[in-house]
């Protein structure tokens, strides 16, 4: 077969003038070829190809490395297609480009991570705006300075603390908008007409609200002055509740109420007109029901209101939680009862809502409200307030009991209510971190046993039946014309003069001992005798309902009971008893009465227990 033959099925290529072998692996444009090219042996030509050589493996090892990196498939005769050798640049280049990033792509990328910066940026400059708009808007005041506190709450078997939490409802008129808030004689001053102490339990399975009236008389204790600081603010024996915040601000309303309950508060929140009108028109209205035959109180609280469900936003839900002309007998514990009712509602629609859950709407609900809070420094971030609204958030409203703290009216007073039968009940239960005996959160969980002053054993019961069945008539007898001296060692008012009056109905020489004695911190209700008076303290002791403990002292020379924290519901009863305590409160003070008939669960009818309304007029 000839040459020419053989070539007749090769592709066809055009003349090009001769090249030298180095010419033919120089890339266009190129200057002299590489010194690795020099001088290559073992090179062999391809016959039949037109005279085109393959280049050797070596060679196309350089090319890989020179791309850096990048591989160039050896199985391609790159010069076979392309004599000239621009294919074998193009795909040197080619695998240059894809070991380096385009440029354009490098932009690209620039681009995208300074837009992804500029979001991180700006996120994290919004979040540091909420925060400083948010809780720069806050008043706050630190409990630091207060003394003479309560023990910290115990943490449970699991280390959970409970958290008790004062709510404080400003009446001051300063800055508030809105009508019927009253005349200039309300400028400057800041009462609590409104006071709830929450106790959310260590295990966020129950909570109890407690409603303290503004008109309780209690015992307040050194503050420092609202309006000046470098004030003094001294200490009173007898007071009504909401005086101290407008004496002594916030911080002396909750150094007075740890001094009456014995309770540790870890947090306050103050709230003004301005903000309860704003929270609720945050969170849409609340639904609120009248009793008949409604409310007519236009020269008031301005609120006039059909009977049945309202939904009240703003202004009138502000009428409605003030309103007390409206109520009968127009008094503060009924208005109260309305209050609760409102409570109930409020957390109802957050709950179910799932507001509490919902970062978006808390900072909504926050937004609207924070320019008129105080609240203690803990509260003053981010953080405390989710964690707060957390614990809230986990509670089935099932589980969470309203009352009116037990009362009875004073009767030097009876526009003034003072600390009746199961009062200090309830604040042992919740330092015990225990539902009230008779909630249904009691009846889930049970209750925490309380200390033996509070709760005496059987065996102690039983200890004291069989002391006073030891009292002989001939014991009894000797009372007549023996005198007893009365002392209340508890911070609670008028318990020394209403034990000596109920001690007179029993035909006892009861008075209340002389100032110059003083007899403070006794657990229990104990009788002091001196030597040689057992008989007569034990017929003392027989006629007396309940737990009383004898103590022979050398300091007293006659018989004297001194009322503790734990006493005889019966022995401190209010001389013609009191309101709202139930029947069980003149009994043996037995735990039931903690649970007042002015007492609601969370999920409660809304017109369950309300109190009744003056009658219906119409629109003014």
């Amino acid at each position: 077969m000839s040459h020419s033959m053989d070539r007749r099925n090769e592709p066809w290529h055009p003349q090009q003038p001769q090249r030298s072998e180095e010419e033919l692996w120089r890339p266009p444009n190129t200057a002299e070829p590489s010194p690795r090219r020099v001088g290559r042996t073992g090179e062999h030509a391809r016959g039949g190809r037109g005279g085109h050589t393959r280049a050797p493996a070596s060679h196309r090892a350089d090319v890989q490395s020179e791309a850096g990196g990048a591989r160039i498939n050896e199985d391609l005769d790159l010069d076979e297609l392309d004599p000239h050798g621009r294919a074998r640049h193009r795909a040197a280049v080619k695998a240059a480009r894809a070991a380096s990033p385009n440029p354009r792509r490098k932009r690209a990328f620039q681009a995208t991570a300074s837009i992804c910066a500029g979001v991180i940026l700006a996120v994290a400059s919004l979040g540091t705006y909420a925060y400083e708009h948010l809780f720069g808007q806050v008043d706050t005041e630190s409990l630091d300075s207060l003394t003479d506190r309560p023990a910290a709450a115990r943490a449970d078997r699991f280390g959970n603390l409970p958290e008790n939490i004062l709510l404080l409802g400003s009446q001051t008129r300063d800055g508030q908008r809105g009508s019927h808030l009253g005349n200039s004689s309300k400028l400057g001053t800041d009462i609590s007409d409104t006071a709830m102490l929450v106790h959310i339990n260590a295990e966020r399975k129950w909570a109890t609200v407690v409603s303290i009236p503004r008109d309780l008389i209690v015992a307040r204790p050194e503050c420092r002055g609202r309006l000046d600081p470098t004030q003094t603010v001294p200490a009173a024996t007898a007071a009504m509740f909401d005086l101290a915040m407008n004496l002594g601000g916030p911080t002396c309303a909750v150094a007075t109420v740890e001094q009456m309950t014995g309770i540790r508060i870890d947090h306050f929140v103050e709230i003004t007109f301005n903000a309860f009108q704003a929270l609720t028109n945050a969170v849409g209205g609340v639904t609120v029901c009248v009793p008949p035959p409604g409310i007519n109180d236009p020269n008031y609280s301005g609120l006039v209101l059909s009977p049945g469900l309202h939904t009240v936003s703003g202004p009138e839900s502000l009428a409605f939680v003030r309103d007390r002309h409206g109520l009968a007998n127009g008094t503060d514990l009924n208005r109260i009862r309305m209050q609760q009712m409102f409570v109930t509602s409020l957390f109802n629609k957050l709950a179910s809502g799932g507001t509490l859950g919902d970062p978006i709407t808390l900072y909504k609900i926050a937004d609207a409200v924070t320019g008129n809070l105080t609240v203690d420094t803990g509260l003053d971030s981010i953080n405390a307030m989710v964690g707060l609204a957390g614990s809230v958030q986990s509670l089935k409203s099932h589980y969470i009991q309203f009352i009116t703290v037990p009362y009875g009216f004073d009767p030097g007073n009876q526009n003034r209510v003072i600390p009746g039968p199961g009062f200090d009940d309830v604040w042992t239960a919740l330092r015990d971190d225990s539902p009230l005996p008779g909630s249904t959160a009691a009846a889930t969980f049970g209750t925490t046993p309380s200390t033996p002053s509070a709760n005496p054993s059987p065996t102690a019961n039983a200890s004291t039946a069989a002391t006073a069945a030891t009292a002989d008539a001939a014991g009894a007898a000797s009372l007549n014309g023996v005198p007893i001296e009365v002392y209340n060692s508890t911070v609670v008012p008028h318990l020394a003069l209403y034990a000596t009056e109920n001690l007179k109905t029993l035909g006892l020489d009861a008075q209340v001992g002389p100032t110059s004695k003083r007899y403070s911190g006794y657990g229990q209700t104990e009788i002091l005798y001196p030597r040689g008076d057992l008989a007569r303290a034990r017929a003392l002791q027989a006629r007396i309902v309940g737990s009383v403990t004898l103590q022979q002292s050398g300091y007293v020379s006659g018989l004297t009971l001194v009322v503790g924290q734990s006493r005889p519901a019966g022995l401190v009863a209010a001389p013609g008893g009191g309101s709202g305590t139930g029947p069980d409160a003149q009994s043996a003070g037995g735990p039931s009465a903690s649970i007042s008939a002015e007492s609601r669960t969370g999920d409660e009818s809304l017109c369950s227990d309300l109190p009744d309304t003056v009658r219906f007029g119409g629109h003014p």
